[in-house]
């Protein structure tokens, strides 16, 4: 379709050439005007195929097409001054400001001007032709100019939304990665507490059958143990509740929480006003507390623990404080459990521009959180 369109208007030019002027020939003035359409004819047809060219070839062609439109069109203007002059030499020049760099295309027009100055001068002295046909030159060129900043933004525009894109679907893909980092931590937080506390419970039983004394204390522990796989159905249910952040107050969490610490003697304390929390925050404080709990249990059973919460009018500050201690019965029950919770509460806190302590001095053992809200 482009070809050929653009053969048509060759077609079209060139038979307004030979209408408007003594025609083409073999000799003199007419020999001149048949080579000047002759090279004309061809510089249109390279322009027409630079397109389909790549871009190393395309600067050659469009050169070679430029040079050959604008020196036939000042030459035809120097022998007949028509309007074809100008369609032609001015084809040349466009698309030269298109393809080409603007100082070679401002030298292409620029030698089409003196050109046709010359062929004035020496031929018809039609300067007010010559004038026209200069000023049509130049506009073409500027115009030329113009359309190569335009295509220049829709490629920038192109290359932006490719790029905006690129940034979306990266962001896309690291809000999913963020999303299933918190998804396994709150996987592993129900599997340590829930698990972690049976298994403390079935390795006591087991440590009191074993030694064939204590069978009460034994089915104790294995009702504590039933009890605890209960309670880690439950906290599924929360688990899931807080990642549609649908979870209750967090003071009843915490309440609920202290009150299951069962034989574990366990106080709560708040201080200042409580208010709503992210759900991040909240679900990161009772995480911590849970793990608090669950490591005085483990570590320091009978012991009693105390919970603080301090809202501040910025900030949440959670302590957990607990006496050491050794495990019951003699049996390693402070080894069972993951060895995650810790490292991944930390995480929690930094991932939310908070701290996470855990130490003990000579008598105490304590967790301490700290949160900006």
């Amino acid at each position: 379709m482009r070809l050929g369109v653009s053969l048509a208007a060759l077609g079209g030019i060139v038979y307004g050439i030979n209408a408007h002027t003594p025609g083409f020939g073999l000799h003199g003035q007419a020999l001149a005007l048949l080579i000047c359409v002759v090279v004309a004819c061809l510089g249109w047809l390279v322009r027409t195929v630079t397109v389909y060219l790549d871009n190393q070839h395309r600067t050659l062609t469009a050169t070679a097409a430029g040079g050959a439109l604008v020196t036939a069109g000042g030459l035809l203007m120097s022998i007949a001054p028509v309007p074809a002059a100008l369609a032609l030499a001015g084809v040349g020049a466009f698309t030269a400001a298109v393809e080409l760099t603007p100082a070679l295309a401002t030298t292409l027009t620029a030698a089409g001007v003196l050109v046709a100055a010359v062929g004035t001068a020496t031929i018809n002295h039609q300067w007010v032709a010559f004038a026209g046909y200069s000023a049509g030159l130049v506009a073409l060129t500027l115009a030329g100019f113009n359309r190569r900043q335009y295509k220049q933004r829709l490629v920038q525009a192109e290359q932006l939304l490719t790029q905006t894109r690129i940034a979306a679907a990266a962001d896309t893909r690291a809000a999913a990665l963020d999303e299933r980092t918190r998804i396994a931590r709150d996987i592993h937080d129900v599997l340590a507490h829930s698990l972690g506390a049976v298994a403390v419970q079935l390795d006591a039983a087991d440590a009191l059958l074993e030694a064939g004394t204590g069978t009460p204390r034994a089915r104790h522990h294995v009702q504590r143990a039933r009890h605890l796989t209960v309670d880690g159905l439950t906290e599924a249910r929360r688990a899931v509740g807080a990642l549609r952040n649908d979870a209750p107050p967090l003071g009843d969490q915490l309440s609920a929480l202290v009150a299951d610490h069962h034989n574990d003697a366990a106080t709560l304390t708040i201080f200042g006003e409580p208010r709503p929390l992210p759900a991040n925050a909240a679900l990161t404080i009772y995480r911590t507390a849970q793990e608090g709990l669950s490591n005085a249990r483990k570590h320091a059973p009978g012991q009693p623990v105390t919970l603080h919460v301090h809202y501040h009018h910025d900030n949440v500050a959670v302590t957990i404080t607990n006496p050491t201690g050794t495990t019951a019965d003699g049996s390693a029950l402070g080894a069972t459990g993951g060895s995650y919770g810790l490292p991944g509460l930390a995480e929690r806190a930094t991932l939310l521009g908070g701290t996470l302590t855990a130490g003990q001095d000579a008598t105490n053992w304590s967790l301490q959180l700290w949160l900006p809200t």
